[in-house]
């Protein structure tokens, strides 16, 4: 054939004309909710998938940790505190392990269970947490939950005796939906990346080789390559006859920091879409004391909506009021109260986190000042 038949492609005419409805650029998808059928409709929580993200990046275990932390760490009071503080599990919960357990569970997967342990008065006595793999929503063609099936023992459960967390449920899904979800992209590509820069700063270490050996019997360069690697692991000696194998170039190990400031990049959107901060995972990278405080008040309102949604069920379905405890709040020291000064004296102003920042010039016209 001659060069003169090839064709070029007039891709780029699409892309330059309309470049977002060119093939190789993101348009959006079309994601039903996974609403009621016309029948029974059956829902499984996809545990060991999502439970391998928690598993296996150590920063995703560290936001779902740090909000059921935040939540549930310093305990809770109110007038039906001793009545939830009584329930031991398995046998050697508490009620406080109890609760971060299935709340860390519903973040993850999306749902998490226990069963409503009662005595012959109707009084809660127990919540056993339970497999969330192993339980099976059934809900009725009118979207109500009709009733849950542990399909390992095939045994059927009504609504009422079950305990179940249903995290950011939306429109008329079946089900809750787990914090890696929307990142499941970005934690995928966090999980590569540092594979791979696990392989390269190892090849630092031991480079890859290259040889020549005086011969293409497959027999004998598989018996060579066997005694080569066996050396080379074990940083002994490795006697060749002459002429028979020569060392080549290693291959160059090419540079990391494009990697690495991608990964970081990687990371810092899962932690900004996670609503966990920084500060809060323990680096604060360039952060100022009062830009921290700002981004800190935020993560408070993240951490105050995980304990109403907690508290509300409890309620709901427990019929217990219970009050969860910030670990530690800002607001208190946001403002200064304005104080009477003496006649002729002026009187302290108020001073905030904005107003700092504007003192150090990283934000200017707050609030159109």
């Amino acid at each position: 054939m001659d060069i003169k038949n090839a064709v070029v492609g007039t891709f780029s005419d699409t892309s330059y004309s309309n470049p977002t409805k060119a093939t190789d650029f993101y348009e959006g998808s079309q994601t039903p909710t996974d609403s009621v059928l016309q029948s029974e409709t059956y829902w499984t929580v996809d545990w060991a998938k999502w439970h391998g993200f928690y598993d296996d990046v150590p920063v995703f275990s560290a936001i779902i940790d740090a909000l059921a932390c935040w939540a549930v760490g310093k305990g809770f009071k109110g007038k039906d505190a001793d009545k939830l503080k009584k329930i031991k599990g398995w046998g050697k919960d508490d009620s406080n392990s109890i609760i971060d357990n299935l709340l860390r569970v519903c973040l993850i997967g999306g749902d998490s269970f226990a069963e409503i342990v009662e005595d012959k008065a109707g009084r809660l006595t127990n919540l056993k947490p339970m497999n969330v793999s192993t339980i099976k929503m059934v809900i009725n063609p009118s979207g109500i939950l009709k009733k849950y099936i542990q399909t390992n023992s095939n045994t059927d459960f009504e609504v009422k005796k079950i305990f179940h967390l249903c995290w950011n449920r939306l429109a008329d899904e079946v089900h809750g939906k787990p914090e890696a979800h929307r990142d499941e992209a970005i934690i995928t590509q966090i999980k590569q990346l540092q594979e791979d820069l696990g392989i390269r700063f190892h090849r630092v270490v031991k480079p890859l080789r290259l040889f020549e050996a005086k011969t293409d019997d497959p027999t004998t360069l598989a018996d060579t390559e066997v005694k080569l690697a066996t050396g080379y692991k074990k940083c002994e000696i490795i006697v060749i006859p002459e002429k028979t194998l020569s060392e080549k170039e290693s291959v160059p190990i090419p540079s990391a920091q494009d990697v690495l400031i991608y990964l970081d990049y990687l990371t810092r959107n899962l932690v900004t879409s996670s609503g966990v901060p920084e500060v809060i995972l323990g680096w604060t990278g360039k952060s100022t004391e009062a830009s921290s405080k700002i981004v800190y008040l935020a993560f408070q309102q993240r951490i105050e909506k995980i304990q109403r949604f907690l508290e509300e069920q409890i309620r709901l379905q427990l019929g217990l009021e219970i009050e969860f405890e910030f670990p530690a709040s800002l607001e208190e020291n946001m403002t200064t109260p304005p104080v009477t000064g003496e006649l002729g004296k002026e009187t302290p102003k108020v001073s905030s986190p904005l107003t700092d920042l504007k003192k150090s010039k990283k934000i200017n016209n707050v609030g159109g000042d």
